[in-house]
């Protein structure tokens, strides 16, 4: 494996780097939902479920959810973001077909914001995080009694479906990471704060 030379010469970074503020998102987003995830699927397969901390950090979720949605959708960065995410123009797809099979060819994409494959998974895996976090607020709220009418047990087989392929998902993410961590790219150093350029 090694990274994708010429085969992103077709993209246009428009962003040079990631901003702080998705930086600290994203280093939330991930956090809450590797605890979600590991503390759902201990208490479906197996028998510790601490209810308590997973509903406190399923709502930080939902609130890092709702600045995450709240940053991409508001902000000017945050809207050319989108096109990294969710590149549903026939340019962009082309570009994620292109990282597709440099994949094939042990070509690894080159790391930070850019139009391509990690981003469109990146995009998937937000949206997919997103439904979970819904779903799983809406049977908490059926729960406390906030609302009723609720489908509960459609909706919580929905839910634990969701977390796997959520955790396929997450699986997948460190996969690349380490693959990246192998050929002297260590995706981690996006974490390093001081080095972004104010918004």
């Amino acid at each position: 494996m090694h990274h994708a030379g010429n085969t992103h010469k077709m993209h246009s970074e428009l962003i040079p780097q990631w901003p702080v503020a998705a930086k600290w998102l994203h280093l939330a987003l991930l956090l809450s939902v590797t605890f979600q995830m590991i503390t759902g699927l201990s208490g479906w397969i197996g028998s510790f479920f601490p209810f308590t901390w997973h509903i406190l950090v399923g709502l930080c979720l939902m609130l890092v959810l709702g600045l995450q949605w709240g940053w991409l959708l508001m902000t000017s960065i945050g809207r050319s973001t989108l096109r990294y995410l969710f590149p549903w123009s026939p340019r962009g797809l082309r570009l994620v077909i292109m990282d597709v099979k440099g994949l094939t060819q042990g070509l690894l994409t080159p790391s930070g914001p850019r139009p391509g494959l990690p981003g469109f998974m990146h995009g998937i895996f937000l949206f997919s995080v997103t439904i979970v976090a819904l779903t799983g607020f809406t049977l908490l709220g059926a729960f406390r009694g906030w609302w009723s009418g609720v489908p509960f047990g459609t909706l919580l087989t929905a839910l634990r479906y969701g977390t796997l392929v959520v955790a396929a998902q997450w699986l997948g993410h460190v996969g690349m990471v380490l693959l990246h961590a192998l050929i002297g790219d260590p995706l981690w150093e996006m974490f390093r704060l001081k080095r972004a350029k104010s918004q």
